[in-house]
C-alpha cells in the first residue's frame, strides 16, 4: 500500500493523476527546482534561484551557488535525503545530474535538471 499519494497533471492528458510514493516524492522536488525562487504566490522561499544564474560566467562561486540551491531544496523535503550531485555548466545551460534517496524505504532516485536559456538576437 502507498505511504505517500498525491495528485499530478503534468504530462497526463486524461485521468488517472494519481502519484505515489517516489514518482510523488521526484514530482514535488522537479515542481520546486523549475519555480522561479520567489515566483509562487504566498511562498517567498519557494522555488531556486537556478534560473537567475544562467547568464553567469561559470567560476568556483557558480558551482557552489547551484550546490548549495540544491542543497536546500532537498533538504526541505523531508521525504528525501540527498546522496550525491553532478554539475554540468555549459554556455548558457546548467545541467545537474541529482541522486537521491526515498525515506523511509531507502529506495535510490536520480533527478536530471536542465535549464536553457534560450538567446532571441535578432528575433523580432
Amino acid at each position: 500500500m502507498a505511504k505517500f499519494i498525491g495528485f499530478n497533471t503534468i504530462g497526463r492528458v486524461k485521468a488517472p493523476y494519481t502519484l505515489t510514493d517516489g514518482e510523488l516524492i521526484k514530482r514535488d522536488l522537479l515542481n520546486q527546482f523549475y519555480t522561479k525562487l520567489g515566483e509562487r504566490v504566498m511562498r517567498p522561499n519557494y522555488g531556486s534561484i537556478i534560473w537567475d544564474l544562467l547568464m553567469d560566467p561559470s567560476t568556483a562561486d557558480l558551482d557552489r551557488k547551484v550546490q548549495k540551491d540544491i542543497e536546500k531544496i532537498i533538504k526541505s523535503e523531508p521525504r528525501a535525503e540527498l546522496l550525491d550531485t553532478k554539475l554540468y555548466i555549459l554556455d548558457h545551460t546548467i545541467r545537474a545530474e541529482i541522486d537521491i534517496r526515498i525515506l523511509p524505504d531507502g529506495d535510490a532516485e536520480k533527478l536530471y535538471l536542465e535549464y536553457i536559456r534560450e538567446i532571441t538576437e535578432g528575433i523580432n
